[in-house]
């Protein structure tokens, strides 16, 4: 953790390069050498071996370097005057050990969060956006009650276009009032304002369902971006989520409903079977004796896909899909 180090291969010294005294460059030197990047004193190390004749330097791990400077570098720290003495140096250790962990959190541990940001304000939105739309409904019928397509954006889009009942197209009569122009102008302003947030909500639905697949490629496979996302958010952290049971997985988002079925034992008080893995398909569609049982099953799928997202990233999707229809198609003919 001092600096980089040459040695030949009867483990004789022959060039070194020390870092700078300071934990944070200390630690991105270490991940940079760690992760095979090129940088300043591995640049220079290499010049100086090669101005010396030497051609065939190899860097790869681990190697008679590596043996050298894990055995003297304690002595090597104080020799070379990097540190006055042994405290000074385990608390520059201590330092770049922190150092080391902050920047892997920043690196790494961010991007789950920001996923948990993003499915929160897009919930949030769903939220609004339903009772806004309740709202103008409720008030643009004292206009025009007759006018009620089922799409809450086509009804939206309709008053932003048209204000007045008279103005469109197929427009005969209504039994609802008459409006005067400051009326309409401030339902189209409303409506308006309405419209952008749908339009932010498509804008945050297409950033999950890019950001989700890339951070979660197994859980998003199985479960979809949004439910996924929403998962994540449910548990907290991928780290948290890797490490719960599937049990645990099953239930998350029926907290309230669990803890009241606790609190009433003894009382006709069911214990809910599922959380928000009620959404999926798979589960919402099923026949209700038979959702307990694909709500266990999805859940320890959605576990082993957690827990590979979060420790390998690797893409096991195919296999873990594959096995989890061929259960699924198991638990629905036993019924």
């Amino acid at each position: 953790m001092i600096g980089l180090f040459a040695v030949d291969e009867k483990g004789n010294l022959l060039a070194r390069r020390l870092f700078q005294k300071e934990p944070t460059k200390i630690a991105e030197a270490l991940a940079n050498f760690a992760s095979g990047k090129r940088f300043n004193e591995l640049e220079g190390l290499i010049g100086e071996l090669r101005k010396k004749g030497y051609e065939d330097v190899s860097t790869s791990q681990p190697n008679k370097a590596t043996e050298f400077v894990r055995e003297n570098f304690r002595k090597l720290a104080i020799e070379l005057k990097f540190v006055k003495n042994q405290a000074e140096l385990n608390n520059l250790l201590s330092a770049v050990g922190v150092a080391s962990s902050k920047a892997a959190i920043t690196k790494v541990g961010r991007r789950d969060k920001l996923i948990i940001q993003a499915v929160s304000a897009f919930n949030d939105l769903d939220r609004i956006l339903n009772l806004m739309s309740e709202r103008i409904r409720e008030w643009y019928g004292l206009h025009y009650p007759e006018f009620r397509p089922a799409e809450h954006e086509k009804f939206i889009e309709a008053i932003v276009k048209y204000g007045n009942r008279e103005k469109f197209e197929k427009f005969t009569t209504s039994m609802g009032m008459q409006l005067v122009a400051e009326d309409i102008a401030i339902l189209q302003r409303y409506a308006a304002r309405l419209k952008e947030l749908y339009v932010l909500r498509s804008e945050l639905e297409k950033y999950l369902n890019a950001l989700v697949p890339t951070e979660m490629p197994n859980m998003s496979a199985l479960l979809g971006p949004i439910l996924a996302a929403r998962l994540l958010a449910q548990a907290g952290s991928l780290e948290k989520l890797a490490k719960m049971p599937s049990s645990t997985v099953q239930l998350l988002g029926a907290e309230k409903a669990l803890f009241k079925a606790l609190r009433t034992k003894g009382k006709e008080v069911k214990v809910p079977k599922f959380g928000i893995l009620f959404t999926h398909p798979d589960i919402s569609s099923a026949p209700k004796e038979q959702q307990g049982k694909i709500a266990r099953l999805l859940a320890a799928k959605v576990s082993i896909a957690a827990r590979t997202d979060f420790y390998t990233k690797e893409d096991r999707s195919k296999e873990l899909i594959e096995d989890y229809r061929r259960k699924l198609e198991e638990a629905r003919k036993a019924g």
